[in-house]
């Protein structure tokens, strides 16, 4: 039965010889691989590892261990080209993707500096580059043809179901593909160097808002509300003043943290979500920081501090009970103790209290702190540490039945007004009040009855 098998892969191989050109130079070609020097990372990867042992491995006869390893290869891309939204060869699309979102000294160096860094850098990286554009040639078809299973045409070729939205690294792939295959090594790493300098690298360039998990690593979210400022209706003079600040943070000036207070419902979250979908491809991040997480900012600061993006520490509904001191130490990390707060970081906020800090009337008559008026000064003074407060407060019936009319030509609901009106006031009657949450739960109410 050996014997059988063994002939079986020999009699595959004649058609295979056709290949053996092409077979010499692609192994020549990964094996120079070894010499890399800023793009190392990449051989770490488990896939690409995967890949180039299975192209070392190869021989003159190839045997079913070989076609194996192909077909979980071919398993393993399919199941990223439809997570990333890969669009073409599969595996160029991964090799493409490991390059652009490598964090090493290079694409660290250019994410903070732009084109001022160390000549030594760019070298090095045209070095590299060299290398990898005689790999990144290759298809994942061409390999399957060698092995001797056939042109599986559809993986070199391939439209992924759907793509990744809000990637800053969306933007710019097929401009980064289009160089790889066209340009020299040093037109490509002029290209990268700039790439990072805008969209930032490792994590920074694959997502545009961030969480933090158990171990304070920072988490992409992966599927971020995609809420524009057009889908808020009514607080322009808000809006403006938030985005204001925030492009004059993007120009690299002095800006100020940031306080939306106001009623619930109004748009104050939906308002710093929208400034990161406006703003995402001129280099600014959100982290969202929980309560509980406060303690960790100055960890978190150290590190942002070497990056080149810009960043908006986000803290969802703050507010805390009179016997909570985590405020302390926002206050702390807000003013800046010893080393001062990056200029690449500002704090944004959304909360139902002016002062955040729950204040109590007995605090006014409490007489066990000699100094009272510090202590009261002490829980109010956080609210300070945003030097922009922008208020959010319910609309009243005209503002809260215009939203209404507005949302229904947005989503294309067409009834008579008067209806609409009087559907609408019934409505914040018997649910949660007039705000622009309210408003839009009411318009949804209407689509789920195919109202038009």
């Amino acid at each position: 039965m050996e014997n059988l098998i063994e002939y079986i892969y020999i009699i595959s191989n004649i058609g295979v010889e056709k290949s053996m050109g092409q077979f010499d130079l692609m192994k020549m070609n990964f094996s120079k691989l070894e010499r890399l020097l800023i793009y190392r990372n990449i051989l770490k990867d488990d896939i690409f590892s995967k890949v180039l042992s299975l192209i070392l491995s190869l021989n003159r006869y190839i045997n079913h261990e070989h076609s194996n390893t192909y077909y979980q290869l071919c398993h393993e891309l399919l199941t990223i080209a439809e997570e990333e939204g890969f669009q073409g060869d599969l595996l160029q699309c991964y090799i493409l993707k490991l390059i652009a979102t490598d964090e090493n000294p290079f694409s660290l160096a250019c994410e903070k500096y732009g084109f001022n860094v160390n000549p030594g850098l760019f070298q090095a990286a045209i070095h590299d580059l060299t290398i990898l554009k005689e790999i990144i040639q290759f298809t994942l078809a061409d390999i399957g043809i060698i092995i001797g299973v056939g042109e599986l045409s559809f993986i070199s070729h391939y439209s992924a179901t759907s793509k990744k939205s809000n990637s800053p690294l969306d933007n710019y792939y097929r401009e980064l593909k289009q160089t790889f295959f066209k340009e020299k090594p040093e037109q490509i790493v002029e290209m990268l160097a700039d790439f990072y300098f805008v969209a930032g690298s490792g994590l920074l360039c694959q997502y545009s808002s961030f969480r933090l998990d158990d171990n304070l690593e920072l988490v992409g979210v992966t599927s971020p509300n995609t809420i524009k400022f057009d889908d808020i209706i009514g607080y322009e003079d808000q809006k403006k003043r938030l985005i204001e600040n925030t492009e004059t943070f993007l120009r690299g000036r002095k800006a100020n943290n940031v306080l939306l207070y106001g009623d619930s419902g109004t748009g104050k979250s939906s308002s710093i979500k929208a400034l990161i979908n406006k703003f995402y491809d001129k280099g600014l991040r959100l982290i969202e920081i929980k309560k509980e997480e406060i303690k960790y900012i100055p960890y978190l600061l150290e590190r942002l501090n070497k990056r080149g993006l810009y960043f908006i520490l986000y803290m969802d509904d703050l507010s805390f009970e009179d016997f909570e001191t985590e405020y302390k130490y926002l206050k702390a990390v807000m003013e800046g103790g010893v080393e001062e707060k990056p200029d690449n970081v500002l704090f944004y906020a959304t909360s139902n209290r002016k002062h955040i800090v729950k204040e109590k009337w007995q605090d006014r008559n409490e007489v066990t702190e000699i100094h009272q008026a510090d202590g009261l000064e002490e829980k109010l003074s956080l609210s300070e540490r945003f030097g922009i407060t922008i208020t959010f407060l319910s609309p009243d019936q005209k503002e809260y039945l215009e939203i209404v009319k507005r949302l229904a030509v947005k989503n294309k609901l067409y009834m008579p007004e008067e209806e609409l009106v009087d559907m609408a006031l019934k409505w914040e009657k018997w649910h949660h009040g007039r705000s622009g949450r309210t408003a839009r739960q009411f318009i949804n109410y209407l689509l789920g009855k195919n109202v038009s």
